[in-house]
């Protein structure tokens, strides 16, 4: 290759100044920090907020290590797709791209990056952890294995590492947000510590951390909570979960509520009962400001609640002719018969609407009368739907759930006061995942604490909602 035996064997321990002269990029000093770690120790474990650099540092360690060490073999594993290709994979690209000293000698495809003219001896290889055997079958004199994002990897992946890691040249990187209490990476930092060279990078210090970043998740979770610790401090969750809706923006914004004059839009949200001791629970909130009083029905029989539904969807038409009504309902289970009935009967409730307001005299623009189909368990995402949020969910449970709570932070939204629902808000739990997304706590493990289906405050968060919606062009 281009550079020449002195410089290789100079390089070989001085990944810091390789990154510096032949890919020509400049670390900082926590960057520098984890690259001359892989060079001075067999295992290397890294614990980090979010954004400091951690996908930077591997594909220099990739190209580095390929560069330095004859026949090298370099498995790199991530727990999705989008982690190890779209980011890990693309980075590796980026720094070989148009670089006067490797190009020539370095080759990036899509499932390998190798020497020219060694593709099957001297190679970095992308697996998936998806399986337990992802990892296994690299045998050679020098082996770097880069975990990414290694909290989320199972420990059946990590299983054929050890026996592996028995070659005095190989070497193991492992990085991440530390979003798990148990597992191969937690115990690197814990009760395997004295095996590991661990590093503990605080996005609060890390000079490639927005500021913006670290202000938004400290306003709106606070920095006792596993949001900040995870995704900013780079520390591991408590022991117990945290409360996603602090109990006391319910009770200020219940203290606030006032009762609602002419809206211009009413969103309504329907929970349907799933089992025999849950409510189904209508849900206007007018302007998406205030919360009217919800109906609950004790029952599931979707055609009455249909029924009921329609009946409150033309009483507030009437009530308030300058409004639109966006009707969302959740259709995961029985709530799909009452989204049907009342999807097949749209354009007679407008009709209906338009009848009502000419006997009556109004004189209003034509009935706006928008209907949903909602799912609890669909994709995540953001709440602004902005990809630079720092706040991501896991399923739109969260981003439901999520429109609430940053209404209530923000205090612009008033509830219909209710001891019961400030119960539901304040009482389901979060965690954040391996991918540094929140999850709330399913239903079935809020009943198993001995609290009822949060069904009000799920009729709330689905009013909240504003559901994307995807036009589909045929080329």
């Amino acid at each position: 290759m281009s550079l020449n035996p002195d410089a290789i064997l100079y390089y070989s321990t001085h990944p810091v100044e390789f990154v510096e002269d032949i890919i020509r990029a400049k670390p900082d000093a926590r960057q520098k920090d984890m690259l001359q770690s892989v060079a001075d120790n067999p295992l290397t474990s890294v614990r980090s907020g979010h954004g400091v650099g951690k996908s930077a540092v591997e594909s220099w360690l990739i190209i580095w290590f390929l560069s330095t060490r004859p026949y090298p073999k370099i498995p790199c594993t991530a727990p999705t797709k989008h982690q190890l290709y779209d980011i890990l994979w693309a980075e590796v690209s980026k720094w070989l791209r148009n670089n006067p000293v490797l190009e020539n000698d370095i080759l990036w495809t899509q499932e390998k990056v190798f020497m020219k003219g060694y593709r099957e001896e001297w190679f970095a290889v992308a697996r998936t952890a998806s399986k337990p055997d992802a990892l296994q079958g690299f045998h050679a004199e020098h082996v770097l294995y880069i975990i990414d994002e290694a909290s989320g990897v199972e420990d059946k992946v990590f299983e054929p590492i050890l026996g592996a890691l028995s070659t005095e040249g190989s070497r193991l990187f492992m990085a991440g947000n530390p979003t798990r209490l148990t597992g191969f990476f937690f115990d690197s930092h814990h009760k395997n510590r004295a095996q590991y060279n661990t590093l503990h990078i605080d996005g609060r210090e890390s000079s490639r951390v927005d500021d913006a970043f670290i202000r938004t998740i400290t306003e709106m979770f606070g920095e006792d909570s596993d949001v900040f610790r995870v995704r900013v401090a780079g520390d591991f969750p408590k022991s117990l979960p945290d409360s996603f809706i602090p109990m006391e923006w319910c009770e200020r914004a219940s203290a606030a509520h006032t009762a609602p004059e002419s809206p211009n839009r009413i969103d309504i949200g329907v929970d349907v009962a799933r089992y025999g001791d849950d409510s189904s629970v209508v849900c206007p909130v007018f302007d998406k400001s205030t919360q009217a009083e919800p109906d609950i029905y004790h029952h599931n029989n979707t055609t009455e609640l249909a029924g009921r539904v329609i009946i409150t969807v033309k009483q507030l038409a009437r009530d308030y002719p300058a409004a639109e009504i966006h009707l969302k309902i959740d259709c995961d289970g029985l709530g799909v018969g009452v989204y049907d009935i009342i999807n097949e009967q749209r354009d007679d409730i407008i009709d209906a609407v338009e009848q009502a307001r000419e006997a009556d005299g109004i004189d209003a623009p034509r009935f706006v009368f928008e209907l949903y189909e909602c799912h609890f368990g669909g994709e995540g995402g953001t709440v602004s739907g902005d990809e630079g949020d720092p706040i991501e969910y896991a399923n739109s449970t969260g981003l439901m759930w999520g429109a609430v709570r940053l209404a209530l932070y923000e205090q612009r939204l008033s509830l219909w006061e209710n001891d019961q629902q400030i119960s539901q808000l304040s009482n389901r739990k979060y965690v954040v995942n391996s991918k540094g997304q929140i999850e709330l706590e399913k239903k079935e493990a809020m009943k198993k604490r001995g609290l009822p289906s949060p069904d009000m405050a799920d009729a709330l968060a689905l009013a909240l909602y504003e559901p994307r919606r995807y036009t589909w062009e045929l080329g």
